[in-house]
């Protein structure tokens, strides 16, 4: 039950996340400061931000549904969120900064992944 109570958040983030991209894909980059206004813009929007996050979102469901795929949908799940985190991190480094919505963003990534992973080690009862 523990682990459903780790993934089931995560699953739900993940398909807010790619509804979102794909209902308002000039919209959901606006807080970082980037306007997208061309086909090729939404359409990468769309892509990489509601597709990805869509396939996490069901495939965290379906290991709900299908126990023996919790921890290794978990792992891969948690594991790309670390990449996204050490991205942000790359770029901190580089860039010399990180903004708000950044750093929310960053922080909400951090737990996603702790949560995720954490889930794959949480002995099931």
């Amino acid at each position: 039950m523990f682990k459903i109570l780790l993934i089931l958040p995560c699953a739900g983030f993940f398909a807010w996340l790619g509804v979102m991209a794909l209902r308002f894909p000039g919209g959901l980059l606006g807080g970082y400061g980037i306007k997208v206004s061309t086909p090729d813009g939404f359409n990468e929007i769309r892509a990489v931000y509601g597709g990805l996050p869509l396939v996490w979102a069901g495939l965290l469901f379906l290991s709900l549904l299908r126990p023996e795929l919790r921890n290794p949908v978990a792992l891969v799940v948690g594991a790309g969120c670390v990449g996204m985190v050490a991205g942000r991190l790359v770029s901190v480094g580089i860039d010399q900064g990180l903004g708000r919505l950044p750093g929310v963003f960053l922080l909400i990534e951090l737990a996603v992944a702790a949560a995720l992973i954490g889930s794959a080690y949480v002995k099931s009862a």
